[in-house]
């Protein structure tokens, strides 16, 4: 009898358990999706830093929506004071020493994590949502929220997600093994109010930059292919360019909407030469020579994916 009463507890807990990472997942995703949502469509100002291991960069941040569309500016707080404003899907670059230019953009991708703004339903094929919880940031309430790659090939984040404003607070980079700090994103103050809407309103009839043409990527042909990529990541954009009258690179970029890559052939009339692989910051660099082609990739990868994708290329053709 007591036997049969421990398997009925086993096979209940075996029922269990996957139901409640089911509604974990669940839960931490409503959580994101409503991150995703304030960051969006609050009107709110961000006093922030990014830390890596060789850098510190402060920064502010405010964002408003006014008469329908998303106002935002961004400033570097410390000597160069690059700026970066958007008025609606309009991206506009400023910095000392340099023409202005303007982008096509849904936000501003530059300094701020792209976790903010991912679209979770597509990413939760290939990303576990976990619900670690609450904690406190200063005198903030926070939800704790986990995004782990499901085949260990991609960084992963930590996020601490501010209960009342659901803005982040705080967004660790992490390693492929979950522990290594790459970067981190920390709010040191923040602000939630309809008077930001003020601030920002002179962009509205400010003159922007003149738009940066960027011709439409071309289907080239390559005479090579990249054998494996992680599962989710797919192919943007691909280029061709003549470096000198020997050399020519090729590029195919992909994405998965959280982490981006680019796969990079370099066609000499010399032998190539492997280089040492380096990280600076989220970006690493792999190289690898292959008689007379130099193959790199350059992305939000960590070091062994990057080495994966750069042996898995092969050449198909003319070289």
């Amino acid at each position: 009898m007591k036997r049969l009463r421990f398997l009925i507890f086993l096979l209940a807990a075996s029922l269990l358990n996957p139901l409640k990472a089911s509604a974990q997942q669940s839960s931490a995703e409503a959580l994101l999706q409503d991150m995703n949502d304030s960051v969006q469509t609050l009107n709110y100002e961000l006093g922030f830093i990014n830390l890596g291991q060789q850098f510190l960069i402060p920064l502010r941040y405010r964002h408003a929506i006014i008469d329908g569309q998303s106002i935002a500016q961004i400033i570097q707080m410390d000597g160069s004071r690059r700026e970066i404003i958007q008025r609606g899907d309009q991206i506009s670059y400023y910095e000392p020493g340099l023409d202005s230019f303007s982008l096509r953009g849904n936000h501003i991708v530059d300094y701020l994590p792209p976790i903010i703004f991912a679209n979770f339903s597509q990413l939760q094929q290939f990303y576990r949502f976990i619900d670690a919880g609450s904690t406190h940031v200063g005198d903030h309430p926070v939800n704790f929220v986990r995004v782990i790659s499901k085949d260990e090939s991609r960084y992963n984040y930590n996020l601490l997600i501010d209960e009342k404003s659901h803005l982040p607070l705080l967004i660790d980079l992490l390693d492929q093994d979950n522990a290594t700090v790459i970067e981190q994103f920390r709010v040191v103050s923040s602000t939630v109010d309809d008077s930001i809407k003020k601030e920002l309103g002179a962009i509205i009839d400010l003159k922007l930059p003149p738009m940066l043409l960027i011709p439409p990527s071309e289907k080239f042909q390559f005479g090579w292919r990249v054998g494996k990529v992680p599962d989710g990541f797919k192919e943007i954009s691909r280029n061709s360019h003549k470096l000198s009258e020997t050399e020519w690179l090729q590029s195919i970029m992909y994405s998965d909407g959280l982490f981006n890559f680019s796969v990079n052939v370099v066609k000499s009339d010399k032998k190539a030469v492997d280089e040492q692989p380096f990280r600076q910051g989220r970006r690493t660099v792999y190289t690898l020579g292959q008689g007379k082609n130099t193959i790199t990739v350059i992305g939000e990868l960590p070091f062994a994916t990057a080495k994966r994708i750069v042996a898995s290329v092969t050449f198909t053709g003319e070289n």
